[in-house]
């Protein structure tokens, strides 16, 4: 029998407002609606509706919202503003960083199938106290909206990674009760809000090269070299040997990496093996040391630490929360 994660615990110490029901006609829902501090509200929603839901929004003012799709699957369209017809697809994993003033449209689930959705909602004040020293150096959109000022949205979503979802497990499972519940969620929370300010910060921080730009040929080849880098992870050619394949010196194909794809040759290759781990993990047709062979490790531990030091957690931990992912909620 497959174990289930156990129900949402109440919460009784702090601000919270939780509903439940169970086999009704929109089907089973569990919500917790938690202020942790003022400006800094959790919401988590277990839905498994038994036909296809579909629920409109139209917001006038907007919070800063850091959004996590822990299992099932979400639709999100847009029909105004600047996001008009646009379509989000989102599946576990998914995450990312809204503020969408002034928007509307329809957020879609399908029918029998269990939906756990995490919410961070902050206000402006909230997050300006932690950035009042530097805000200067904070992407422009972001700095207007902490400000008040910005009219643009922002609709971000960051690369996934099994450490966030490690934290939203450890949230949905939490089972301290009362100030210790309040404390644990608060930090799990922050760390959370931590990791995705961060990537999102460097997504919207513009590199800069020192380098000659690449001619559009040259382009092309930097493209052949990182196919044929990857075409067999058990043997991946050297450095020379990937250079004399496309027709290019050493140190151009080293420069050309770093422009084209902000990395160098080696961290590209290891970039796409743990990515490769990921998605074989995340499958589940094969335990951790079957995925560490075929993407070309011969030493198990060396797999762990290399998955570690990219996602956050390990490999056999990783895995173990993909089959909490799976598992529906109680009926």
């Amino acid at each position: 029998m497959k174990s289930t994660p156990p129900p949402l615990a109440p919460s009784r110490e702090y601000k919270s407002l939780e509903f439940s029901a169970q086999n009704g006609i929109l089907g089973s829902r569990c919500f917790q609606n938690i202020l942790l501090r003022p400006g800094l509200t959790l919401t988590i929603a277990k839905t498994t509706p038994r036909r296809n839901l579909i629920a409109s929004f139209d917001r006038d003012e907007a919070p800063i919202q850091f959004g996590f799709t822990y299992s099932g699957k979400n639709r999100c369209s847009f029909s105004n503003g600047t996001l008009r017809n646009q379509v989000d697809e989102m599946q576990s994993g998914s995450n990312g960083i809204f503020y969408l003033p002034k928007m509307c449209g329809i957020i879609e689930r399908p029918k029998d199938q269990t939906s756990c959705v995490l919410g961070i909602i902050v206000s402006q004040q909230f997050l300006r106290e932690y950035f009042v020293d530097n805000m200067s150096e904070l992407p422009r959109d972001f700095q207007k909206t902490l400000d008040n000022s910005n009219a643009n949205p922002i609709h971000w979503f960051g690369p996934r990674n099994p450490a966030k979802q490690h934290l939203l497990t450890q949230i949905i499972q939490c089972q301290y009760e009362g100030g210790l519940r309040k404390l644990f969620l608060e930090s799990r929370v922050m760390d959370l809000l931590s990791m995705q300010l961060h990537d999102y910060f460097k997504s919207e921080t513009p590199t800069r090269s020192a380098s000659q730009p690449l001619r559009p040929d040259d382009v092309e080849r930097i493209r052949e070299a990182s196919k044929f880098l990857i075409c067999d992870l058990e043997n991946p050619p050297s450095l020379r040997e990937l250079a004399i394949h496309v027709g290019i010196n050493e140190r151009k194909l080293k420069n050309g990496f770093r422009q084209v794809f902000d990395t160098s040759v080696f961290g590209y290759f290891r970039e796409f093996r743990m990515q490769k781990a990921y998605d074989l993990l995340q499958r589940g047709d094969q335990n951790v040391t079957e995925v560490a062979f075929s993407i070309g490790y011969q030493n198990l531990s060396h797999f762990s630490s290399a998955f570690k030091k990219r996602f956050g957690l390990l490999p056999k931990h990783f895995q173990t929360n993909q089959r909490l992912l799976t598992t529906p909620l109680n009926k």
